[in-house]
């Protein structure tokens, strides 16, 4: 990821709502620049406030907004596949489940006293 332009700390946050206010390297309440939560990056938690913002500025409407933004020593969620293939997974899945139902289907389908153990018995009258 390239690295933010601007660094701040987060003054003001209204988690209910979404959105807050970084205040500047200027200090000054004034400079105060807007940040809504979709700007930060899929971040694995909210902001809270005095959390160290990195972001850039973009220009929306007339008015300056934190864009690209991403909370100092927070990761961001991982991809939710992990990078491990689902396919392999669900086939190694099957596979398992497949050798572990013949196993106990083989075993409950045996007659479960075999008394013959390769005897014969000649009955004579």
């Amino acid at each position: 990821m390239a690295k933010q332009e601007y660094t701040g700390a987060i003054a003001a946050w209204k988690d209910d709502r979404g959105f807050g206010f970084i205040r500047t390297e200027s200090d000054n309440k004034e400079d105060d620049v807007f940040i809504h939560i979709s700007s930060l990056n899929n971040m694995s938690r909210r902001p809270r406030v005095g959390d160290i913002i990195h972001y850039d500025l973009i220009e929306e409407n007339g008015k300056t907004k934190a864009s690209n933004a991403i909370i100092e020593g927070v990761e961001p969620f991982r991809d939710a596949s992990g990078g491990c293939n689902t396919f392999l997974t669900v086939l190694i899945t099957a596979i398992i489940a497949s050798a572990i139902t013949y196993g106990v289907l083989t075993k409950v389908l045996q007659p479960e006293n075999d008394c013959s153990n390769g005897l014969s018995i000649e009955l004579t009258q």
